[in-house]
């Protein structure tokens, strides 16, 4: 799979680069209705914004940092085109893998974590993020996979994710601090992946505006 390199603009006017494997190779062997992740459902963002603010919930929306890095990948092999790098740089180490196909040198990497890009990564995180909060404890919703609930001190406590975008909500705010401090532990590994949540009464979550500003 080659690499690919996209610069976009934020809706806040923020310019952010980044590096995805070209995962169209896959569709060869690997069908994508086999590996596509689930996401939230509209409604189910649209009717837990209105909970949200019918019940004064206290609202946060994170941002995973690197969620696929962090995410096991299947046994998969990548045929590496940039093998030369390689081995210039380490030629004792990457040098005895070398080897021909169609008379041209390559270097096959199997590939440990789920890079973005890769059709399966989307779905591999979304199977690692509902076994994290079940183990917290959360059910799943059983008519939105990617909705799940949990009761803390009488009162509902909600998460849902699209890919690695999460909106959480529960009444009282020392709830959804432990939860982001746990998010931190969870996810945070450098000073790279830094996890910024949003707090106050306005979000910017999915390209959508949750302004809770008032009743």
């Amino acid at each position: 799979m080659n690499s690919l390199f996209f610069v976009t603009e934020k809706r806040d006017g923020r310019i952010k680069g980044r590096t995805v494997a070209d995962g169209s190779k896959q569709r060869l062997w690997i069908n994508k209705e086999d590996v596509s992740g689930p996401t939230v459902t509209v409604e189910s963002v649209t009717v837990s914004a209105i909970i949200d603010a019918k019940e004064q919930r206290e609202v946060t929306v994170l941002d995973i940092p690197n969620a696929f890095i962090q995410t096991n990948n299947e046994k998969l092999k990548s045929h590496h085109k940039t093998h030369y790098v390689l081995v210039e740089i380490d030629p004792d180490s990457h040098g005895p893998y070398l080897t021909k196909e169609n008379e041209v040198s390559a270097l096959h990497l199997e590939i440990l974590k789920a890079l973005c890009g890769m059709m399966v990564s989307s779905l591999l995180f979304c199977r690692k993020l509902r076994k994290d909060l079940e183990q917290l404890g959360f059910k799943v919703n059983p008519c939105d996979i990617c909705l799940a609930n949990k009761m803390i001190n009488g009162e509902q406590f909600t998460v849902l994710w699209h890919v690695d975008d999460l909106k959480i909500s529960h009444k009282d705010k020392k709830v959804v601090d432990q939860f982001i401090q746990w998010a931190i532990k969870k996810h945070e590994d450098s000073e790279i992946t830094k996890l910024k949540p949003s707090r106050g009464m306005v979000h910017d979550h999915l390209g959508i505006t949750l302004d809770y500003s008032e009743k």
